[in-house]
């Protein structure tokens, strides 16, 4: 399984090249683990028993009743390509920080393109110690079949890939080994390393000049925390006093600190799903502004550093924000070169309305267009996560196309050009009695992680299905590096 490789000097800056990640050598991989799986079936469930239970003693799950399964599967990347994606995940954050800054900087912007989040409007401010408005990122991207890499989503408000990563590298980093199947001089890097989150965040609060005090993992009433006992661990391991509680539980005192049980917080990590009011997915309720006064109170005086703040939860999260950056307003505002990178590196996105939309080089009627053409699109919900609500074209019916092509007036859709995924021949052994092993096609996502805005790293999925979220079918890969 070949594809095209970098060919391009990676000390260039992003626009002088049109990067393809190589898969080459994780084809490689992954044909010497299919022939292994065939010639040594027992060890090869062995392995990935214990690779399985490894994660699981280190207390890694998708909240607290799924088990996350190790992948016996491994991106392999050149060095050349590693780097090719620190330039393009940095050039991108710079250009997303930029059209948040277009966004919330001048009045009206915000109500006109994102009316969804008015609500949200009155506490959209900056965290102290921090000079962009995400603290920490992901871009879940596809590398295509013919090798191009697309940037498919932003993703501002969950850490568990940071946490999460680390524990799934080693595991099956170890697995492989046992196996004998990684590349000769195959180093175990490239994927986001241990304590990369944590330590940023403690970064950004000795620039805020914020006495250190309680450290606050926060989530909502919606209850997700499932890496955050993880994340808390490390915390007291740097020697810092660390809780896990609802960000309803914070309140203000009159001199304006942010305390937990009346104890100064002076750092949040906030675990957090906004979305919209009326949305039956996971969202903050009416009522909000009450539930967690001390917690918004506290964002609007800049009171301690909490990261993300509400901007990256509810606009950088907005999946029209990746069709603001093709909106002539403001793509207009963007240097040629900054263009030509969105119009390289990011799928086309619009919200799913009536009206004329810019198509390849043409002006088309979207939503007649988009019915007559479900293979080539895929409709998500803009602002949810897990895989929500997403419809990929080529996967279902047409009767079920055009019937999620109407607008929904609860829960905003935007509609994205559809990429294809390379896929990987991902060996599956069965634990059962009666073992039937199989090679499975598996779609491949790269998630490039940005940490105070510097490039950490990469997470990988895989999924036998197009929407390659843990929390339906994925699977968490580690990654390698060789030399070119």
């Amino acid at each position: 399984m070949s594809q095209p490789t970098v060919a391009n000097d990676a000390r260039a800056s992003a626009e002088h090249f049109d990067l393809k990640p190589d898969l080459e050598r994780t084809g490689e991989l992954h044909d010497r683990l299919a022939r292994q799986l065939v010639e040594s079936p027992d060890l090869f469930a062995r392995v990935g028993s214990m690779a399985t239970q490894q994660l699981a003693n280190a207390g890694v799950r998708f909240e607290t009743d799924k088990e996350l399964p190790a992948a016996l599967s491994a991106l392999v990347l050149r060095r050349s390509s590693i780097d090719g994606l620190r330039l393009v995940t940095e050039r991108l954050h710079a250009i997303v920080e930029q059209a948040l800054n277009w966004l919330v900087n001048e009045p009206g912007r915000l109500e006109q393109y994102f009316p969804d989040h008015r609500r949200m409007m009155p506490y959209l401010a900056r965290t102290p110690g921090l000079d962009s408005w995400q603290g920490y990122s992901r871009y879940d991207s596809v590398v295509t079949m013919d090798g191009r890499l697309k940037i498919i989503e932003l993703n501002a408000c969950c850490p568990a890939g940071f946490i999460h990563m680390p524990y799934c590298t080693q595991a099956t980093t170890t697995a492989l080994r046992e196996l004998e199947v990684l590349p000769e001089g195959a180093e175990c890097s490239g994927a986001v390393e241990d304590g990369v989150l944590v330590e940023g965040l403690l970064s950004i609060e000795r620039r805020s000049a914020i006495q250190p005090g309680l450290v606050a993992l926060l989530n909502d009433e919606n209850g997700l925390r499932n890496e955050l006992d993880l994340m808390a661990e490390a915390f007291r391991a740097r020697s810092r006093e660390v809780v896990i509680a609802s960000a309803s539980a914070l309140t203000t005192d009159e001199s304006g600190r942010v305390l937990y049980k009346g104890r100064p917080v002076s750092l949040s990590c906030n675990k957090i799903r906004v979305s919209t009011a009326e949305s039956p997915n996971h969202c903050w309720k009416n009522g909000f502004e009450q539930r967690y006064r001390g917690f918004l109170e506290g964002l609007q005086q800049g009171a301690f550093v909490s990261v993300n703040n509400l901007v990256s939860a509810t606009i950088a999260e907005d999946k029209s924000l990746l069709a603001m950056l093709r909106r002539p307003e403001f793509n207009g505002t963007l240097s040629k070169s900054d263009r030509e990178f969105v119009d390289r590196f990011v799928v086309w996105t619009a919200p799913l309305k009536p009206g004329p939309v810019d198509f390849d080089a043409e002006s088309v009627d979207l939503l007649p267009f988009i019915r007559r053409h479900r293979d080539r699109f895929v409709l998500k919900p803009a602002n949810e996560g897990r895989g929500f609500g997403v419809i990929v074209g080529a996967e279902c019916e047409q009767s079920v196309w055009e019937a999620a092509c109407a607008p929904q007036h609860k829960i905003p859709y935007v509609v994205q050009e559809f990429a294809l995924p390379a896929t990987l021949p991902v060996p599956t052994p069965q634990h059962s009695n009666e073992r039937q092993d199989s090679v499975v096609p598996m779609h491949l996502v790269l998630a490039l992680a940005i940490v105070d805005g510097q490039y950490c790293g990469l997470f990988s999925r895989i999924s036998p299905h197009l929407v390659t979220n843990v929390g339906r079918s994925g699977l968490i890969q580690s990654v390698s590096v060789v030399d070119d």
